[in-house]
């Protein structure tokens, strides 16, 4: 069971700009001054002591990186190079370890985790030329479990050698962020992670499920967890954001949905009592912010409530690059500062 100190680890997962498509950024505005405000933010407002830092450009990572240290923040670095092959990604890995030993080498807590659900957000494991054809492929047949194996077994034989590339250069703690339909050999890893959503169809397994974790022997951290803003959104969990209609010259929510801050605020604190309970050594909330998913006062038009940030951004230009980016905290900002403050 977890102490009465509560989690060892009381984080909040910052995205730098990650590459979900070729001409995609998410986060288009990026500078020193709006980095260093909202690492404050989280280190004095929301009560956080840890932060796991990902991304597709390494520069920005290690710039976040530095300035989490030097407001006591303890650090996790994850890359995030979405439609890469398996060559790639561990190219790209080697870059970020070689940084992050370098780093290392002044500060005592920071762990690279080595990868985000790969069998989505790489080629090669599963069908799809994008990350969105392979999500869709899992959702539309999720039934073939007799393959499930197949991928599995060629996500290990990956992460062994982004492991060995990571320790040949990178001699800290290392981790990797699993969803939740993926079986890891975690003997290698030193911690085990976990993007671990709780929705409809895992409701009634989510703490028995959870509970076979331990049989690792292993520190459990839940690197991701988090829900969006609206009526019916604790049910969706991870997919929330399905509620975005792309197919016009502007995103759209594709129903009148609700929206309701409450509901996010109320489904992470659940959950952060449920780790609590169960023993888990930290937790990750998805996450600070969402540029790419602004606010809106036309419901049709308020892609803040298919976001997971904690704020909600408030500027209707806000992926400009010249722009100022607004942003103020929803219920779900103030429920976590306080429970973060509190354990």
């Amino acid at each position: 069971m977890a102490s009465q100190t509560g989690l060892q680890l009381k984080g909040i997962n910052y995205d730098t700009g990650t590459n979900y498509a070729p001409d995609y950024l998410s986060r288009e505005i990026w500078n020193q001054r709006l980095l260093e405000q909202e690492i404050r933010t989280i280190r004095h407002d929301l009560h956080c002591n840890a932060i796991n830092i990902y991304g597709s450009d390494i520069s920005r990572i290690m710039a976040c990186a530095d300035f989490a240290l030097e407001n006591n923040l303890q650090v996790w670095l994850q890359p995030r190079l979405i439609d890469s092959n398996p060559t790639e990604m561990l190219a790209h890995l080697a870059q970020l370890a070689q940084a992050a030993e370098r780093l290392r080498q002044g500060h005592e807590h920071i762990t690279l985790n080595i990868g985000c659900e790969l069998s989505v957000f790489m080629k090669d494991l599963i069908p799809g030329r994008s990350f969105l054809q392979r999500v869709a492929w899992l959702g539309r047949f999720w039934w073939l479990w007799m393959l499930v194996p197949r991928f599995n077994s060629r996500l290990n034989s990956h992460l062994q050698k982004a492991v060995s590339t990571t320790r040949t250069h990178f001699n800290g703690q290392i981790t990797y962020s699993a969803g939740i339909w993926e079986t890891i050999r975690w003997d290698t890893f030193d911690t085990v992670g976990l993007n671990y959503y709780r929705e409809a169809s895992n409701q009634g397994s989510y703490v028995q499920d959870l509970r076979r974790f331990h049989r690792y022997s292993k520190p459990i951290v839940i690197t991701e967890f988090g829900c969006c803003s609206f009526d019916g959104a604790d049910k969706l969990g991870g997919s929330g954001d399905s509620i975005v209609d792309y197919s016009g010259p502007a995103p759209v929510l594709k129903d009148f949905s609700q929206r309701n801050e409450q509901v996010q605020a109320d489904y992470l604190i659940d959950l952060l009592q449920i780790y609590q309970n169960e023993g888990m050594t930290g937790a990750f909330v998805f996450e600070f912010t969402e540029p790419s998913h602004p606010h809106s006062s036309d419901p049709r038009r308020d892609l803040d409530m298919a976001s997971y940030g904690l704020v909600k951004v408030l500027h209707d230009d806000a992926q400009h690059p010249d722009a100022p980016l607004r942003w103020e905290p929803k219920q779900a900002f103030h429920a976590i500062a306080r429970a973060f403050d509190e354990g």
